[in-house]
């Protein structure tokens, strides 16, 4: 067969840096309503016991509501949607929307060929929520998301998502928000060096750990750093735009100057690499791309043990997610092994 390609490939995307304590804010509650993930976290999950222990009960009720229905998604996305500079500029502005817009903006993006079934479904269309439901069946979140926006209407969830996010700044946000933003812009201001120097994709591999490449319908790459949600990198995207929240460094993290003090994505590629287990799941997941099912078979041990290994290798940035699936990520080698000749000295 003689194929003329005719098609336009993009060659490179634009990378845009943001940081906010609102989106800080809305990561730790995505962190707190996830309780799977607090084994696996730079926090213990003694820490996020005694959050939830110390809240109050009007917080802990709004929490609730976000971990059954995972309305953290739905308050990231609104957060892209505007410049907000609080709580209550979030709450000034999304109450006055009218409710389709806001449906619109809270629903999951599920690609351009979706677009015509989530307006729909945003302006109320039952057989629009059902078919956007049977688009994205196998994503973990994705449909209670969809059937909450139906079932509870744009006004309930004006008023969870702002109250949500009012009463985690006032009783969990404000005690370290001085000291949060100083990192954020720290960490914003080392990235915007990178760019100076760097391409966007090794940017985005060094920040995230991910190697993402360019791709037809996305022309931008939003990085936005969390102190909260260390070491994990959340994936998301929007219509011609894949985001990044990405940990951000722990010499910005400590302020540290210390050249003697490793990195601490190396110090965590080198321990996710150090267990017989996570080396035979890489190879395996290296050759094709597995589900947990597979994995668990394969290894032959328990789901709940092949999930803790899953999780490290994840946070390392040797795997990500993909359709149901792990998927090995080509590139993060290569990055961290210049990261460690930079540890080291060995950098021209």
């Amino acid at each position: 067969m003689h194929v003329f390609d005719a098609s336009f490939k993009r060659n490179t995307y634009q990378v845009e840096l943001n940081a906010s304590l609102l989106f800080e804010y809305a990561l730790g509650i995505a962190a707190m309503t996830y309780p799977k993930l607090h084994d696996a976290m730079d926090k213990p999950a003694s820490y996020w016991r005694q959050l939830r222990e110390e809240a109050s009960a009007d917080l802990n009720r709004e929490l609730d509501f976000c971990q059954k229905h995972q309305t953290w998604k739905m308050l990231l996305q609104l957060l892209h949607a505007d410049s907000f500079a609080s709580p209550g500029d979030v709450a000034d502005r999304v109450f006055p929307m009218r409710d389709e817009d806001f449906n619109y903006m809270v629903l999951p993006y599920l690609g351009r060929g979706e677009e015509a079934l989530r307006m729909q479904a945003a302006q109320g269309d039952k057989e629009a929520v059902d078919a956007l439901i049977e688009a994205c069946r196998v994503h973990a979140f994705f449909p209670d998301m969809i059937r909450a926006v139906s079932r509870y209407g744009a006004s309930r969830l004006k008023h969870h998502l702002a109250d949500l996010l009012r009463l985690w700044e006032k009783e969990i946000g404000e005690k370290d928000a001085a000291e949060n933003k100083r990192i954020l812009e720290r960490d914003l201001a080392e990235k915007k060096a990178w760019l100076e120097k760097g391409s966007p994709e090794e940017v985005v591999l060094r920040a995230a750990g991910v190697e993402y490449k360019p791709e037809a319908g996305v022309s931008k790459v939003m990085l936005i750093p969390h102190v909260i949600y260390r070491p994990w990198t959340i994936e998301a995207n929007m219509e011609d735009t894949q985001i990044y929240y990405y940990p951000v460094s722990d010499s910005n993290l400590n302020g540290d100057t210390d050249p003697y003090e490793p990195p601490g994505r190396l110090v965590q590629l080198y321990k996710a690499l150090g267990d017989d287990k996570r080396l035979r799941a890489l190879k395996l997941i290296s050759e094709q791309s597995r589900s947990l099912k597979e994995l668990t078979e394969l290894l032959n041990t328990g789901k709940t043990n092949v999930h803790h290994h899953l999780a490290i290798l994840r946070s390392a940035g040797l795997v990500r997610v993909q359709g149901g699936s792990y998927a090995w990520n080509p590139g993060s080698l290569d990055h961290h092994a210049k990261e460690l000749r930079g540890f080291l000295g060995l950098e021209e």
